[in-house]
């Protein structure tokens, strides 16, 4: 008996692009990873928290003397840092996600609910990091000694606000560099 080739699998084999979806991989693990870090630094008790933010702000009142900073501006950026990186990595993986298959990708949906893959990027990325923010501080009114506060939502929502204005302004600048328009699907 011969086998029969399987041309959908030979079919399958050649839609998917293994270099995306190996960097894709490689960037879902360093979100989860971060979002572990994130979570471990609100799993400390408030006495541990503030150790840390004391020791950070010594180590930077002592090399940096110039700059009037208080702890409580430290830790808010700490926030803002936190989750401009938690963003950063989120619409890296979505938008690599997304490449990694032609037939799948978003400009092959038939119904496109926003007008172009860059921004689709972005809300996605949006959504989990303001998600992760919320549940972030909601974890922290089970942890002894600190308290979920919808402000540090609010400091949180800045860094990922600020970090996806900043790909989408370079997104656009690239392409007015290459002389091309973003690519809008209209009805």
């Amino acid at each position: 008996m011969s086998e029969e080739p399987n041309f959908k699998t030979e079919l399958h084999r050649k839609d998917i692009n293994a270099i995306y979806l190996i960097i894709s991989i490689i960037l879902w693990l360093l979100l989860t990873l971060w979002i572990i870090e994130i979570f471990k630094l609100s799993s400390e008790t408030g006495s541990d928290s503030s150790i840390r933010s004391n020791s950070l702000y010594a180590y930077i009142t002592y090399y940096f003397n110039f700059i009037e900073v208080t702890e409580e501006i430290l830790r808010k950026f700490a926030h803002i840092f936190e989750f401009s990186v938690l963003a950063l990595l989120a619409f890296f993986a979505v938008s690599t996600t997304n490449k990694i298959s032609p037939k799948v990708a978003y400009s092959e949906s038939r119904m496109k609910l926003i007008k172009s893959d860059n921004e689709m990027f972005i809300l996605i990325s949006l959504w989990i990091s303001t998600l992760y923010a919320i549940l972030d501080e909601y974890h922290q009114l089970f942890v002894d000694g600190r308290h979920g506060t919808i402000v540090d939502v609010g400091f949180d929502l800045i860094g990922i606000v600020i970090i996806l204005l900043i790909i989408r302004v370079v997104f656009s600048i690239y392409l007015q560099h290459i002389g091309k328009d973003e690519e809008r699907y209209e009805d």
